[in-house]
């Protein structure tokens, strides 16, 4: 059976360099990045340079041909903590996600897979640690309480747009809010509040997990919800008995299983740290 034609943007980001293991055994790969070193000064063996936001419409066309799945990564890092710098650089980054939902529907790309994040809808976390809730879906209106996450979730509606078939066909798209992918280091909070810590606990994801999510998210072949519209957010946690975000539609539609549990990966610490 041919290989799945999958693009990678943003291929020499962080999330990128986790998948990348997973996606290189699985998939026929194009890398594409406006760099061609990760942050550590490394190259990625295979990146073509190449540019979202300047390139030409004929570029564009080029560098999406005979795709069938493209995973979006590639993130604009805003130029300045002000409230306008981070408005205006976010901004591009819409308009980025924008020019690949629009040239995959154009070039015949079957789906989109998104990086998201839970900043979507971060502000849940305040009822949340109040004892005012007890779990966020993703069903549940976007809330962002940071120009970032105001921008994924633009990410998130303008993905439904190109979804539900009113530009023409129906693109299939997937928006993973990933939470905490990365390991966590307890000395990080010795000093902070007990649930800045628990928060990192109930978001994390492991590495095997973050690349089970985006495999199945690209590989599963039907993901028309209940009105034939292709589109889904899924939250992206390990199993963690702590956490609060659901992924029970990620568990249903493409049979997310993940392995790991903060719990367990992290025990010693819990145990050393919560009992302080």
């Amino acid at each position: 059976m041919a290989k799945l034609r999958v693009m990678l943007t943003g291929a020499t980001g962080y999330i990128a360099g986790q998948l990348l293991p997973a996606f290189r055994e699985r998939y026929d790969l194009r890398l594409i990045d406006s760099r061609v070193e990760n942050g550590a000064g490394q190259a990625v063996s295979g990146v073509e340079l190449f540019d979202l936001l300047s390139a030409s419409a004929a570029d564009l066309k080029g560098i999406f041909a005979g795709i069938d799945v493209v995973v979006h990564a590639a993130y604009h890092r805003p130029g300045g903590p002000d409230p306008q710098s981070q408005y205006d650089g976010e901004r591009r980054n819409i308009d980025m996600m924008q020019r690949v939902y629009q040239t995959a529907l154009d070039q015949g790309v079957r789906r989109v897979v998104a990086a998201s994040t839970n900043q979507a809808a971060k502000w849940y976390e305040q009822p949340y640690f109040a004892g005012l809730r007890d779990r966020v879906s993703p069903e549940d209106y976007p809330r962002p309480d940071n120009f970032y996450g105001w921008a994924k979730a633009a990410y998130e509606s303008l993905g439904f747009l190109y979804a539900c078939g009113s530009l023409g066909r129906k693109l299939e798209v997937i928006q993973l809010r990933i939470v905490v992918p990365r390991e966590i280091d307890a000395n990080n909070f010795a000093d902070l509040p007990r649930h800045r810590y628990v928060r990192e606990l109930a978001g994390y994801i492991s590495e095997r997990d973050l690349q089970q999510l985006f495999c199945k998210s690209i590989e599963t072949p039907q993901i028309d919800d209940e009105h034939g519209v292709p589109f889904h957010i899924f939250y992206g946690v390990s199993n963690n008995a702590r956490t609060f975000w659901s992924i029970t539609n990620a568990r249903r539609v493409i049979d997310y299983q993940p392995q790991d549990d903060s719990e367990i990966r992290f025990a010693a610490d819990i145990a050393r740290l919560m009992s302080r």
